[in-house]
């Protein structure tokens, strides 16, 4: 009997864990995973919308940081909905993904295209698969990436504004 009190008191200390994990994976699938770049690229055109796209790997623990840290709670809030389309491209075994011409190519390939082989790197693009400013490769300051994030977006939408004024 003292062995199933034990055993009742492990798995009530577990159990809120487990729900912790739950909630964090829930955040961190928010971020839509690009199988069509070319039709992202259509709905960014559309809106009038950059492009950030994650380069990322499953195990990489800075890509679970930005997601959990930056990109969840970007995408939660709504302020970017309107001048910006969030994507993750990545780079777990072999995937497929189209391409901003609309050839299916692996997801390694993609982002050797963008020198994005380091994970993660966020790249800040116009509907055509171009940048509109610089990447960000991995994360050198963790108490200010926010802020540098969030200024290269507006650096990007800026960007994007100036070629449709043209």
């Amino acid at each position: 009997m003292k062995y199933l009190t034990a055993l009742f008191a492990v798995l009530l200390f577990i159990a809120p864990l487990h729900a912790d994990d739950d909630r964090e994976h829930a955040a961190l699938a928010s971020v839509t995973v690009a199988t069509n770049l070319q039709a992202d690229g259509e709905i960014a055109r559309k809106g009038r919308k950059a492009l950030l796209l994650l380069v990322s790997r499953e195990e990489c623990s800075y890509c679970i940081q930005i997601k959990r840290e930056v990109i969840g709670p970007m995408l939660r809030s709504g302020d970017y909905d309107d001048r910006l389309l969030i994507r993750e491209l990545r780079l777990d075994g072999v995937s497929t993904v189209i391409d901003f011409q609309g050839v299916a190519r692996d997801s390694h390939n993609v982002a050797y295209d963008y020198k994005a082989s380091v994970t993660p790197t966020l790249l800040f693009l116009d509907a055509d698969g171009k940048e509109l400013t610089a990447k960000m490769v991995g994360i050198q300051t963790p108490d200010m990436y926010y802020y540098y994030v969030d200024q290269s977006i507006q650096e990007a939408i800026e960007a994007l504004d100036s070629r449709t004024e043209q």
